[in-house]
């Protein structure tokens, strides 16, 4: 196996994406009320086996697993029918990827071709229009890492996707476009340790175009994100001028490798950055104007070289966090930072147009340690977040209408001290969450549902654990 790659077989999956109503339960489209079906992966059965579940009926969805083996990165279909895991569901140690209908769990069919000794499925992106998968495995060559795509409706013949890699280069990260056209990589391909990104089509896959100009020893690319049109891809390399680190856009047949973000000071870099729904327009963190203060900044993508600040004034020693995320209307940013109060992370809000800044969350408690995750509701009407904001040290979940700034309301009933939420995702009716926590037990964690108009009643989602078993990952859709 290439343990370059390691980390993305222990890296939980939580897929969050809008969903169209249906009848639920076994037998209809699966969803526990909302539109919303809900998969878990837990070690429910036998401990440290991690398996997957189905909330609203319980049913393994998977064959049963002996010890020693467990499942990985798991998604649900666009269409809410099945779910692709990656597991060593075959043989112990080697892990392959497979597909199973809600309509039939326990039941499932490999996806991948057939591994070379030591080969391992690393990590997978179901193309939006569900006809199957893009993967990534040493499938061919062990310790190599390769893209390759499968269609559901002919599994296991697979066809590979990058074009030939250097000696010791290697596919390192993904995406399909939203209309299904299109893969996007990036791979030392052409020189190892250069990293330079790429694109496929997927329904006359050719040899794969580079998406800027040729990089030498030195540069690479280091984060890319799909506009959700479909239309380009952004991504931060050290393109421009070796030492620093910026944003650029490639436009699929059009202009490749165009500078995005503002003149950076000296010592300045471009750290991540996050695309508007709508792709009008891409946030990013950076020390763009003092050498060291990471701040947020917006540039319209129809004027790629004026960008506007987007947090407020920072106090002494402040820092934008890495927190933040653009409401689904693309009209606001909602951003962790400890802008008011040198080392308390807090939440805030700003409106492009105008820039108005709101502090969406004040007066933390003494000893609180942040605001440590925060996702939009659906509809924009406010946002879900974790913080420790009653007692210190106990991470619960709670709510803010962008109406109402200041005034929260927690979700979860009140947990004992030192209890942690740990993920949370919001449905897409927007009426509800769903999160893991310690919450009934101080070592178990569990999956739990609150509708917002019942906040503190929360309803446990998955089935009885095994001793020492736990609710490890969720999708929801």
């Amino acid at each position: 196996m290439n343990t370059r790659m390691l980390s993305w077989l222990v890296l939980p999956m939580l897929l969050f994406l809008a969903g169209c109503p249906s009848d639920g339960g076994v037998g209809g489209n699966f969803n526990l009320g909302g539109g919303a079906t809900i998969v878990y992966r837990a070690d429910q059965t036998i401990d440290t086996v991690d398996e997957l579940f189905l909330a609203s009926s319980g049913a393994k969805l998977n064959p049963a697993l002996s010890a020693s083996k467990t499942v990985q990165a798991f998604a649900i279909t666009p269409d809410k029918s099945a779910v692709v895991y990656i597991a060593d569901q075959t043989t112990t140690g080697v892990f392959e990827l497979y597909r199973v209908s809600l309509a039939n769990p326990g039941v499932s069919t490999k996806l991948n071709g057939s591994l070379v000794s030591g080969g391992d499925v690393q990590s997978f992106k179901i193309i939006p229009d569900g006809s199957g998968v893009v993967y990534l495995a040493d499938e061919t060559t062990d310790a190599v890492n390769e893209l390759y795509r499968v269609l559901f409706s002919s599994p296991t013949n697979s066809t590979k996707l990058n074009g030939t890699l250097v000696s010791g280069g290697n596919v390192s990260e993904f995406d399909v476009t939203a209309n299904s056209a299109r893969v996007v990589y990036s791979a030392d391909q052409a020189i190892d340790t250069v990293v330079e990104l790429f694109q496929n089509t997927l329904s006359a896959i050719g040899v794969p175009a580079k998406l800027h100009s040729n990089y030498s020893a030195g540069e690479s690319v280091t984060a890319f994100k799909l506009l959700p049109d479909s239309s380009g891809v952004l991504y931060t390399a050290n393109q421009t001028t070796n030492t620093v680190v910026d944003l650029y856009e490639s436009l699929f047949g059009g202009t490749l490798g165009s500078t995005v973000s503002h003149s950076l000071v000296t010592g300045g870099n471009v750290l991540d950055f996050a695309v508007s729904p709508d792709s009008s327009g891409v946030v990013y963190r950076a020390d763009q104007d003092t050498d060291g203060v990471n701040e947020l900044y917006r540039v319209a993508l129809t004027s790629l070289t004026n960008s506007s600040k987007l947090n407020g004034a920072l106090v002494a020693n402040g820092d934008v966090d890495t927190h933040y995320v653009v409401t689904p209307d693309s009209a606001s940013i909602v951003y962790v930072a400890d802008q008011t109060v040198d080392g308390q992370l807090e939440l805030y809000r700003t409106v492009f147009s105008g820039l108005a800044n709101t502090r969406l969350l004040t007066g933390l408690i003494s000893g609180s340690e942040a605001v440590f995750d925060v996702v939009a509701i659906p509809d924009s009407s406010g946002v879900v977040y974790i913080a420790d904001q009653d007692t210190a040290g106990t991470r619960e979940v709670y709510r803010v209408l962008f109406s109402a700034p200041g005034s929260t309301t927690k979700l979860n009933p009140t947990f004992i001290a030192t209890r942690q939420a740990q993920e949370v995702a919001v449905a897409p009716d927007s009426a509800s969450v769903v999160y893991r926590a310690n919450q009934s037990s101080a070592t178990g964690v569990e999956l739990y549902r609150v509708f917002f108009s019942a906040a503190g009643t929360s309803t446990t989602l998955n089935g009885t654990l095994v001793s020492g078993g736990n609710v490890g990952a969720f999708a929801l859709r």
